[in-house]
């Protein structure tokens, strides 16, 4: 029973110890609007035209740290990436293009924070209006189960109520709400107009099940046929288990 035991206190320790020692990662969100779709004609067939340039980020994306690169990752508007080892501590971290000559600016430049796994939100600089430069905001991605961030980056402060809580989130700020598991939690956010007076932009609902989380994303609206001034998409997804720190 001894040796049992002993062996049960090292099987502990040693998933601990792994978990301690596991690298942090980091994920990717592009966020921003389609351009329409354009097709050719050609020999009777319908080609898909390519999208002009800047209307899409990069298709991949090199991470670099310290002189080292990452293999290619995809980056889709809308879309979570899948999640990247980064090494401890703060420091810089920056993107590169797939296909840029060795000489070549890297395509964004990122501050890493000093602990903990991080989300990077990212979106078309709306000056030059190209994804050419991009805008960021890194977040830790330690929300837990239960949990909805509302986070705007969007360039305008908002109204949001959330049943019968209202508040004011500024430019670049986020913060979070639980809600309990199958219950249908109302939202809606609200932008000032030219008046100062609030005019609904979203209605939505927030409903998760157990073991997920979401993200309520507030930002510009960059399409060409846009009917209001920012968008909000709502990404609902299973949150990572937490297991105890050492």
């Amino acid at each position: 029973m001894k040796f049992l035991g002993n062996l049960c206190v090292a099987s502990f320790l040693a998933v601990i110890s792994l978990f301690a020692d596991s690298p942090r990662q980091v994920r990717f969100l592009a966020l921003g609007e389609l351009p329409p779709f354009q097709q050719e004609i050609r020999d009777n067939v319908r080609y898909e035209l390519e999208p002009p340039p800047g209307s899409i980020p990069p298709r991949e994306v090199m991470l670099g740290y310290g002189g080292e690169k990452s293999e290619p990752t995809p980056l889709r508007l809308g879309q979570l990436s899948a999640p990247l080892k980064v090494p401890a501590g703060a420091g810089p971290l920056v993107l590169a293009l797939r296909d840029a000559a060795k000489k070549d600016e890297p395509w964004l430049r990122l501050e890493r924070p000093q602990d903990g796994d991080f989300l990077v939100l990212l979106w078309r600089d709306p000056a030059p209006a190209t994804w050419q430069k991009a805008r960021s905001l890194v977040l830790p991605d330690d929300a837990v189960s239960g949990s909805v961030r509302y986070i705007n980056v969007s360039p305008a402060a908002v109204g949001i109520t959330i049943g019968d809580e209202k508040l004011i989130l500024e430019a670049g700020k986020m913060f979070a709400r639980p809600v309990p598991i199958a219950v249908e939690q109302p939202f809606e956010v609200f932008l000032p107009d030219t008046t100062g007076e609030l005019k609904r932009l979203h209605s939505g609902v927030v409903q998760q099940n157990p073991g997920e989380r979401t993200l309520v994303l507030i930002y510009l609206a960059d399409g060409l046929n846009r009917r209001r001034p920012l968008k909000v998409t709502v990404l609902r997804e299973q949150a990572p288990v937490m297991l105890p720190k050492k």
